[in-house]
């Protein structure tokens, strides 16, 4: 393989990406055909097949996991270039991709990425979401470039460091002052909203339930943040949430909020970038950035 076979690369780099030849035509702004020729023409300047097609589109084989790693270095040179040399004008700019738990892309991230971009506007920021755990996955896979987490990641080859500290809460329907507390109450088993099972705010949720009430609890995961609030303001049970996310709402909502004790309640979010040459000049002003900021 030689150096005429990188624009190939990209290409196929681009394809393991979407998933699909189709869906990486169109981010490439190239026809399905011309795509399907440059992966032909890499294999065959590699000597082994690269890709395996299936059912739902496309994924890597052996040799092709080998030349995904390859291809993420050139990406990442390309990216360091066009951040180094860029300009807001610039057809291409550089990339950072940001992976978040949904609770800071609503509360924190918006003003961190929006003073970020004021002093780097040549770069292309995108931002996705999950748990920590998967999101500490992507970040090893070279998925997304910096995360936002719950907790401090046990990864060898990464810098962390403390970006938030916020305080979290009970969330419950509004109720008189002078009302018991959802979990000091008799009734049916109280429901516990979750955004996903194995939410580590939850968790804390229910040590403190095991230790300061007697009624049982029924976990009802419902997938997103509106949804749990939505559900909450009905009646339908208790979440943790960050104060920081909820407090604007609970002002237009009908929602109490409750404190926990104070060993229960620190929140800390941790940003977790790549070490050393694994990363990217633009995730290195991103980590620096938001340091002095």
């Amino acid at each position: 393989m030689d150096a005429r076979s990188l624009p190939d690369l990209m290409v196929f780099l681009e394809v393991v990406r979407s998933g699909s030849i189709t869906r990486a035509a169109h981010r490439l702004n190239m026809v399905q055909s011309n795509v399907t020729a440059r992966i032909k023409k890499l294999e065959q300047s590699a000597a082994t097949p690269l890709l395996k097609r299936h059912a739902r589109g496309v994924r890597p084989t052996p040799a092709g996991e080998a030349a995904i790693a390859m291809a993420q270095r050139l990406d990442g040179v390309l990216n360091d270039l066009r951040f180094t040399f860029g300009r807001p004008a610039a057809a291409r700019v550089a990339k950072l991709r940001i992976g978040a738990i949904e609770t800071v892309l609503a509360s924190h991230l918006p003003r961190v990425v929006a003073g970020f971009l004021r002093e780097f506007p040549h770069v292309d920021v995108s931002v996705r979401t999950g748990s920590s755990a998967a999101l500490l996955k992507q970040l090893k896979e070279g998925e997304v470039d910096a995360v936002l987490v719950s907790r401090t990641s046990g990864l060898p080859g990464v810098r962390e460091r403390l970006a938030f500290c916020d305080e979290l809460v009970v969330v419950g329907p509004a109720v008189p002052r002078t009302a018991a507390k959802p979990w000091q109450m008799e009734g049916p088993p109280l429901k516990v909203l979750v955004q996903r099972l194995g939410c580590s705010y939850t968790e804390r949720l229910l040590a403190f339930l095991a230790e300061h009430s007697n009624r049982s609890y029924r976990l009802l995961e419902l997938g997103t943040l509106e949804g749990i609030l939505g559900f909450i303001e009905t009646g339908m049970g208790i979440a943790a949430m960050p104060r920081a996310f909820v407090q604007a709402a609970a002002a237009k909502r009908k929602l109490q909020l409750y404190e926990l004790p104070k060993t229960a309640r620190e929140l800390r979010t941790y940003l977790v970038i790549p070490a050393g040459a694994e990363s990217s000049f633009a995730t290195e002003a991103f980590f620096n950035w938001t340091k002095a900021n």
